[in-house]
């Protein structure tokens, strides 16, 4: 951790989850999503923390992990998830995620489909090239018909793209709570002043306090360490491979990779005679992938 870092980055994987995904800092996280999405989907005046795992119906379906779940008083189910890098399908996981939840709320035997609404908040630190013809930092997605009418409202994907943020914030665009909010979560990590932010009143002035360093345990640090060298890892891993001209080929790389990971966690519990559908829960292989590497 280099010597002159005051603050660690609340949008790293460890730094997200640390700032909105505890019952102590659960004002933040719902005044950050008043900021973005209140005018929305109402003043949310208080959230309950769910398990982030969501398994399949079925063993074979693949488990998904979200960043934060939650639910407000309401019964609406928030997802909200910070995505550092682009990812090839990103709009399918998304889908994928608010799909689980659905099937999660369908009652065996009922016959009226009442779901909650779901809201998929998503933070992502590049281009997302789905809305390269939009100038707008914000994009709000929902399923409509041809003549732009909604077909169902319970589903609500909303997305804030930070590099398009950034541009407007140069040119000076007023602030509004949502640019506040944006403003502080892309700039805490690179300031060096350990008085920064001491004019921020309330909500504002936790977070920045919530961000110092010097709050972390000794494991902590490491874990977030950890999160900043996979992060800068990967991006450079990215960037080499764009300059060689084959990052199709490296990404298919990394994902062949990360199959033979889960291929060989699958053969080490075979060997200890662990159950089909736990295996496949653990590794994220179906069951007739396992069955192969039995044969």
């Amino acid at each position: 951790m280099k010597r002159n870092m005051i603050f660690f980055d609340p949008l790293s994987d460890f730094g997200f989850k640390r700032i909105f995904a505890s019952e102590n800092n659960k004002d933040l996280l719902i005044n950050f999503l008043n900021a973005c999405i209140a005018d929305d989907v109402g003043t949310i005046t208080d959230l309950t923390l769910l398990p982030n795992e969501q398994s399949g119906i079925s063993p074979q379906e693949k488990r998904v992990i979200f960043d934060i779940f939650c639910r407000n008083a309401n019964g609406e189910h928030f997802i909200i998830e910070m995505q550092r890098a682009r990812q090839h399908f990103f709009p399918e996981r998304v889908i994928t995620y608010v799909s689980r939840v659905v099937s999660s709320q369908a009652e065996k035997g009922a016959r009226r489909y009442n779901i909650p609404y779901i809201y998929s908040f998503n933070i992502l630190d590049y281009y997302a090239s789905e809305f390269d013809r939009c100038d707008n930092f914000f994009h709000k997605v929902q399923l409509k018909n041809e003549h732009n009418e909604i077909f169902c409202d319970k589903t609500t994907y909303y997305f804030v793209e930070l590099p398009k943020f950034a541009a407007v914030k140069d040119k000076g665009s007023e602030g509004s709570p949502m640019h506040k909010w944006l403003d502080l979560l892309t700039s805490i990590a690179s300031s060096t002043d350990q008085n920064y932010g001491s004019a921020e009143k309330g909500v504002f002035q936790k977070l920045i306090e919530e961000c110092k360093i010097s709050k972390l345990s000794n494991m902590e640090k490491e874990e977030y360490e950890k999160s900043i060298f996979d992060y800068e890892d990967v991006q450079d891993a990215i960037a080499c491979a764009r300059e060689d001209g084959v990052e199709e080929g490296f990404e298919k790389g990394l994902n062949e990779g990360k199959m033979a990971e889960k291929r060989q966690l699958a053969l080490n519990m075979i060997e200890e005679d662990i159950a089909i559908e736990t295996i496949a829960r653990i590794s994220g292989l179906s069951c007739d992938e396992i069955k192969a590497l039995q044969s």
